[in-house]
């Protein structure tokens, strides 16, 4: 149910479908690169604290197992740009 008080629910709405489509393909391949990449970065937080390259590859690493969730928003605004990792 839409109300008449959130504007911005049907703007969100007017978008391009053909995009939000095309984001969900993306997501099926952000997903497995996600959960392989998951691992490397759970190992690399404890020596965060030890090695500065750590720390600077946990980052790396952390946005690639975060894509889903930039892929889930371009999903839902139907946005025109390219989720990044």
């Amino acid at each position: 149910v839409i109300s008449i008080n959130q504007p911005n629910e049907l703007s969100k709405m007017a978008g391009n479908p053909l995009y939000g489509i095309m984001w969900i393909i993306v997501l099926a391949v952000a997903w497995p690169v996600a959960g392989l990449l998951a691992g490397v970065w759970i190992v690399l937080q404890p020596f965060e604290a030890c090695f500065s390259c750590a720390k600077d590859c946990s980052d790396f690493f952390e946005g690639w197992v975060t894509w889903p969730r930039s892929c889930g928003k371009a999903i839902n605004s139907c946005s025109t740009s390219c989720p990044k990792p």
